[in-house]
C-alpha cells in the first residue's frame, strides 16, 4: 500500500492572510478616520455652539437699543471665522432668514431670541466610506425678561462737579431698556423726592423723555434717601396686579448717607415735611467740606418740592452729641412718633413707619440697640429733635423701608440695587460712625452684608470710587438686571 503525503498550499494561505490583513487595515482605517473626523466635528460643534450662544446673548443685551441682529452677526463672525477648522461653508448671518428670530411672549412677559447656524466640514479618512462631508448645526437661545424699574437718583449739592458723570451714566443706563415692553419710572431726591416720570400702567415707556428729564445741571439739595426710596417703591407698586413684570426692580444712586426724617410735624401739620442734619463728625480728609463738627439742623422741607416751609435752621452749641435743653429753642423741640409719607398713589401702601425697630439688625445686634434714639420723654411719648436722634432716625428709616420693599409680595418680589459714589459713602459718619456703604448693602440685601436675608431677593451694592467708575457701575447693574436665563 502506497502512502501519500499532502503538501500544504502555502500560496493559498498567504492569499487568505492578505485578505484578512486588508480587511483589518480597512476597518482600522475607517475606525481611525471616524475617530479623527468625529473629533474634528466635535471641536467645530463646540465652537459653533459658543458662537450662537454668544450671538444670542449679545443680541439680548442690545434688544432695547441699537441693532440686536447686527450685534448677533458681529459676535457670531468673531467667534466662528470663515474656514474655521477647515469648514467649507457656514451659515451667512447677514442673509440667512433663520439665523435670527425674536419672539415676544406677552403671557410669560419675556422676549426670546434664538440664533441658529450650521457649518459643513469636509472629511478626511471617512472618504473611504464615501462620506465626504459632515454638516454640524447649533442653536443658542437667550431669554430677556420684561422689567418694571424705578430709578432713584440722588441730586444733592454734594455731588457738585461730578454730576455730568452721573448724568451721562444714568442716561446710558436708561437707554439699555426696552421702550416697547419694559416700564420705567424716574425719581429725584434731594431736600424732598419728586417723581419726574411716573411708572406707566401699560407696557412700554417714553425713553426719550426719561433720558431728557435727567437734567444737564445738578438740581441740588440734601439727601432725603428715605423719601426717594419710598417714592420708587410706590411707583413700582402702582402697576396693577396681574400686569406686573417678572422683574420688579428699584435702582438707587447716592453719593452720601440718609440724613432726613419725613414726617407730620406739629409746626406744619398734615403737610408732609422733612427735618435733616448735616453730616458729622468732621472728616479731616474730606476734600469737599461736607462733614462737620457742629452740624446744622435744617428744614422743614416739603417732601415733594423740597422747598423749606416753614424754614428752620439752627446749630446745637456743643456739637453733634449735645443734648437739647427743653423748653426753649430750637423751633422744633420733638420728633413725631413715626415717619409720615404724604405723597403716594399705589393702593394700600403703608404711610407711616417707626423711627427705630428691634425687628432688624445692624452689625449683628438689633437696630434699636445699635442705633437707637435717646432722651425719651415718657409724658409726651416722643424723642427730642436732637442731631443725634434725627440722624439715627434717618438711617433707621431707610433700612426699615428697604425691608418693607423687599417684603412686598405683589405678583413678584421687588429687588433693590444700590450704587454709592465717592468718599462720602465710605466715611465713618453718624452717631456710631459707620459708612453709608454698609447701609446701602442692607437696603439692597447684598450677600456680603452680615444682615443678608435669604428669605428675600438678593440685590447688590455697587461702589464707584471715582466719577469715572459710575458708568461701569451702572453697566454692572444693567448686567444683573437683564438676566439672560430661561
Amino acid at each position: 500500500m502506497t502512502r501519500h503525503t499532502r503538501v500544504p498550499d502555502r500560496a493559498g494561505e498567504k492569499g487568505v492572510a492578505l485578505i484578512y490583513m486588508a480587511v483589518t487595515l480597512t476597518t482600522l482605517l475607517l475606525a481611525t478616520g471616524l475617530a479623527v473626523d468625529a473629533g474634528r466635528a466635535y471641536v467645530v460643534k463646540a465652537q459653533l455652539t459658543k458662537a450662537v450662544d454668544g450671538a444670542a446673548l449679545a443680541a439680548a443685551r442690545h434688544l432695547n437699543s441699537g441693532d440686536p441682529r447686527g450685534e448677533a452677526e458681529q459676535i457670531f463672525k468673531a467667534n466662528f471665522p470663515a474656514g474655521y477648522m477647515g469648514t467649507s461653508s457656514v451659515t451667512d448671518p447677514t442673509t440667512a432668514a433663520d439665523f435670527f428670530t425674536l419672539v415676544t411672549d406677552e403671557a410669560a412677559k419675556v422676549n426670546i431670541i434664538t440664533v441658529t447656524a450650521s457649518a459643513v466640514l469636509p472629511t478626511t479618512f471617512m472618504r473611504l466610506a464615501d462620506d465626504y462631508e459632515v454638516t454640524v448645526g447649533a442653536s443658542g437661545e437667550a431669554t430677556r425678561r420684561m422689567v418694571d424699574l424705578c430709578l432713584a437718583l440722588d441730586v444733592s449739592s454734594s455731588i457738585g462737579w461730578r454730576w455730568p458723570y452721573v448724568r451721562d451714566a444714568s442716561r446710558a443706563f436708561v437707554q439699555a431698556f426696552d421702550q416697547n415692553h419694559d416700564r420705567m419710572a424716574l425719581v429725584f431726591f434731594g431736600n424732598g423726592a419728586n417723581v419726574v416720570d411716573a411708572m406707566p400702567a401699560t407696557r412700554g415707556f417714553d425713553k426719550a423723555k426719561v433720558v431728557s428729564d435727567i437734567p444737564g445741571g445738578l438740581p441740588g439739595g440734601s439727601t432725603n434717601m428715605v423719601e426717594g426710596l419710598y417714592r420708587c417703591w410706590d411707583e413700582t407698586r402702582a402697576v396693577p396686579a396681574g400686569q406686573q413684570s417678572t422683574l420688579r426692580i428699584i435702582v438707587l444712586f447716592t453719593d452720601g448717607a440718609s440724613n432726613s426724617v419725613p414726617a407730620n410735624y406739629d409746626q406744619a401739620p398734615g403737610l408732609g415735611r422733612a427735618l435733616r442734619t448735616w453730616d458729622f463728625p468732621n472728616n479731616g480728609a474730606d476734600p469737599d467740606n461736607q462733614t462737620h463738627t457742629h452740624p446744622h439742623i435744617d428744614g422743614l422741607y416739603n417732601t415733594q418740592t423740597g422747598a423749606a416751609s416753614p424754614g428752620v435752621s439752627y446749630t446745637p452749641p456743643d456739637g453733634w452729641n449735645s443734648i437739647l435743653t427743653l423748653p426753649g429753642p430750637p423751633a422744633i423741640p420733638y420728633l413725631p412718633v413715626t415717619s409720615w409719607h404724604a405723597n403716594h398713589r399705589s393702593p394700600g401702601i403703608p404711610t407711616t413707619f417707626p423711627l427705630q425697630t428691634a425687628a432688624l439688625n445692624v452689625d449683628g445686634a438689633s437696630q434699636i440697640s445699635r442705633r437707637g434714639l435717646r432722651n425719651f420723654n415718657a409724658g409726651l411719648g416722643r424723642y427730642p429733635a436732637e442731631v443725634f436722634n434725627i440722624n439715627n432716625a434717618a438711617r433707621n428709616l431707610v433700612e426699615i423701608i428697604g425691608n418693607e420693599v423687599r417684603s412686598d409680595l405683589g405678583d413678584y418680589r421687588i429687588r433693590i440695587y444700590t450704587l454709592g459714589m465717592g468718599e462720602l459713602v465710605t466715611y465713618l459718619l453718624g452717631t456710631r460712625q459707620e459708612p453709608s456703604a454698609d447701609i446701602l448693602k442692607r437696603i439692597s440685601n447684598d450677600k456680603t452684608s452680615p444682615e443678608y436675608n435669604s428669605a428675600q431677593l438678593e440685590g447688590k451694592f455697587f461702589y464707584a470710587q471715582t466719577p469715572d467708575d459710575v458708568g461701569p457701575a451702572f453697566q454692572g447693574i444693567q448686567n444683573q438686571i437683564i438676566r439672560l436665563t430661561k
